[in-house]
């Protein structure tokens, strides 16, 4: 939606009341012609008087043709000043042919008649000037041509009253332009006063209903345009569509070249995104890099009306097969598209968009980087608990909803030596959360990393309230370190700064890392870890068997523990292969200088064969089940009233 300017809009107004007035000024022009005809028709020679007639008609005939013309145009708005110039230059012609009548039509010899002429003169003069004031070129034009034409021929053939009625008219034409053009004045400031109001209230509506970026419909006129569809699904008892669309990778067009870059191909995808549809669908930008559109009338199957959809869906994706051609560079790319079909007046305007939205991010999930999925109700309990999940967790922490566990390691003699700290989430309405359900979520969403910081903080004074407790003063407490909150610039800080402002003896604190984490940044990983290790903190490597860390890289890390993953120790006892692979970690831990723990051990054969194999460490159900604080202190006094003097 584009808004005129007001100059533009001023010579719109102008060019519309000349040629609405048209249709009037014919009818007065055709009278007064007639009539000085049929007066002049006795004293004025038959051809002369036709002479005339005929220029008149061919005149005015070309001001009709061209005001028919003016309205059939169409987008006449956009070429105001050609119908302006095409006026004005009709105006001169028939000023001329007025002009023409005081030289043709002037009865030398009779006073009345000349009379009659300059009265009939007079009232086409003020009538010109009247209707053409509002533009001053053809009011010129009309009066300029009347005048240079009449004047001369009553000044040099006319008697003394003819001379008069000259002066007298050149005087009235005066008079009137003057007044005229006083009136002229007036009318304009009040066409641009009403001009620049609906100015301003098209701009008010331009920023209430449409983005400022793209023009595009924003949320507030989506919700109409998808109301409106609602209407009309249910009154043709069809089926329609939400797309929701969002660019993959924006944020990183963002931080590599600048917002302007980013509002730039925003701009480019809304074009190939209006010119992608048809015109009857809406487009709107939902805010960012995500896009709404909105189908009806896709027919009564339902079937085919999803098929209908995703065939729009495929359109919309093959405006993105060119790149895009931004100020400083060409730029690929690629949506996900999510889609959620709506039946009539049974569906719910925020229901639906939630839904398509939900759609998009099974997309952008996907393998497929150009993915397009339709919202399955089948799959809507989950969708529904992980978008619950999702939301909740971000504000999970303030709320204080987490909770630690902790799970006993022991040595041979089951001895303690150390505890896992594991975190647990009370949810308010959903009761305890597995933690495989909430953390790939807080990891991906980045929650994770001030859960982490809380949980590594909560560690840390935990370490520093059991230093005066003899039974639990040389436990270590082992942390798990997630990649992206490893991966923070200021990691290696805030580990130094939690274990300072605790007060805790940090040679007591172990970090857990996983596989995945140290193939990523070798160097990275190893400078964070040696500048952490002067402080004494050790390190354990997590899930030790199932990553993808070479021998070459294992070497370079200064690791302390191996721990091998439960997934081995499960079948160790009947799988021959397993058996093998957690020998070969033992010995390769022990070839490097690792202490080795084994964790998942349930079956006190498990550890048998895990204590022949070498492996002095455990973690397991078999000694202790994850437990809350209190719990696991009482268990250690316990243990500790039970250990041999």
């Amino acid at each position: 939606m584009k808004i005129a300017t007001e100059p533009m809009a001023l010579d719109t107004e102008i060019v519309e009341m000349l040629y609405s007035n048209n249709r009037r000024s014919l009818m007065a022009a055709c009278v007064v012609m007639i009539a000085l005809v049929f007066i002049q028709y006795d004293l004025i020679q038959l051809n002369i008087l036709a002479m005339w007639a005929a220029a008149f008609l061919l005149a005015y005939g070309a001001r009709a043709y061209i005001t028919y013309q003016y309205y059939q145009d169409r987008k006449r708005e956009h070429h105001i000043q050609k119908w302006l110039s095409r006026f004005r230059v009709n105006s001169g012609l028939c000023g001329a042919i007025w002009g023409l009548a005081g030289i043709l039509l002037f009865p030398v010899s009779d006073t009345a008649h000349q009379a009659f002429l300059i009265f009939a003169l007079v009232g086409v003069a003020g009538a010109g000037i009247v209707v053409y004031s509002v533009d001053s070129v053809s009011s010129n034009l009309f009066i300029g041509g009347l005048l240079a034409l009449m004047i001369p021929r009553f000044l040099i053939h006319g008697s003394q009253l003819s001379v008069a009625l000259a002066i007298l008219f050149i005087v009235y034409v005066v008079y009137v332009t003057i007044a005229g053009r006083s009136l002229a004045k007036s009318l304009r400031e009040n066409i641009t006063l009403r001009i620049a109001s609906n100015l301003d209230n098209k701009k008010v509506h331009q920023l209430a209903y449409y983005d400022f970026l793209t023009n595009l419909p924003n949320r507030r006129l989506l919700a109409d345009r998808l109301n409106q569809a609602f209407v009309r699904c249910a009154r043709s008892k069809a089926y329609g569509a939400v797309l929701s669309l969002d660019l993959n990778n924006f944020k990183g067009l963002n931080d590599s070249k600048g917002h302007l870059a980013g509002d730039e191909l925003l701009q480019q995808v809304a074009y190939r995104l209006q010119h992608a549809l048809r015109k009857k669908d809406t487009i709107a930008r939902a805010g960012g890099d995500e896009f709404i559109a909105v189908l009806d009338d896709l027919g009564r199957d339902k079937e085919h009306a999803i098929s209908a959809a995703q065939a729009t869906a495929e359109k919309l994706m093959q405006a993105f097969a060119q790149p895009f051609q931004l100020k400083n560079c060409k730029y690929r790319t690629i949506p996900s598209i999510g889609i959620c079909i709506f039946y009539g007046d049974e569906s719910n305007e925020a229901e639906v968009l939630r839904r398509a939205d939900i759609a998009m991010y099974q997309a952008k999930k996907s393998e497929k980087l150009n993915s397009v999925q339709v919202y399955d109700e089948a799959q809507h309990p989950a969708i529904e608990l992980r978008a619950t999940l999702e939301n909740d967790l971000a504000f999970a922490l303030q709320a204080n909803q987490f909770l630690l566990y902790y799970q006993l390691q022991v040595d041979q003699a089951q001895q303690p030596i150390g505890a896992e700290v594991l975190l647990r989430w009370q949810h308010p309405n959903l009761g305890m959360v597995p933690p495989n359900q909430f953390i790939p979520i807080a990891e991906e969403s980045g929650v994770i990393v001030s859960i982490g910081n809380w949980v590594l903080m909560q560690a840390c004074l935990q370490l520093k309230a059991w230093e005066k407790i003899p039974t639990m003063n040389t436990l270590k407490l082992s942390v798990n370190v997630s990649a992206l909150q490893f991966s923070q610039p200021d990691f290696v800080e805030t580990v130094t700064h939690t274990v300072q402002a605790s007060g805790c003896n940090p040679t007591y604190l172990k970090l857990e890392l996983t596989e995945s984490l140290i193939v990523k940044n070798i160097d990275d990983v190893i400078d964070k870890i040696k500048v952490l290790k002067k402080l004494g903190i050790t390190f354990s490597l997590d899930d030790f068997g199932i990553g993808q860390s070479s021998l070459s890289v294992l070497k370079r890390l200064p690791l302390d523990e191996l721990k091998i993953d439960k997934s081995f120790i499960n079948d160790i006892l009947h799988n021959n292969y397993d058996t093998f692979i957690v020998e070969t970690i033992i010995n390769m831990g022990k070839n490097l200088g690792h202490h080795v723990i084994a964790e998942g051990v349930e079956l006190r054969q498990q550890k048998s064969l895990l204590e022949k194999l070498g492996c002095n460490a455990y973690q397991g159900f078999l000694f202790c089940k994850p437990i809350p604080l209190s719990e696991l202190e009482a268990k250690l006094l316990r243990l500790s009233t039970l250990k041999p003097a």
